[in-house]
């Protein structure tokens, strides 16, 4: 747990499907608390290793939108600059 906490993601390489890598990252509320995560699946020819920083890019993304649509304006971190 203290290396996702660090990294912000989890990365789950088919120990819970083999064949399947799955990396998450949180959705934040205001408190900087994870109060949903995104997760995102494909095969590890799909999400390679020089990938993921793209893949993660993208999650990351997409959680920041999820905040919007998850939470009230009084649960969000403030916007991005």
């Amino acid at each position: 747990m203290a290396k996702v906490r660090t990294d912000a993601y989890a990365l789950n390489d088919g120990e819970s499907a083999y064949g399947v890598r799955t990396l998450a990252v949180p959705v934040l509320d205001g408190a900087g608390h994870a109060r949903f995560a995104l997760a995102v699946r494909a095969t590890p020819s799909v999400i390679t290793k020089a990938r993921t920083e793209w893949f993660l890019s993208q999650a990351r993304s997409c959680a920041r939108a999820l905040e919007v649509l998850l939470l009230s304006p009084a649960e969000r971190r403030p916007p991005t600059p």
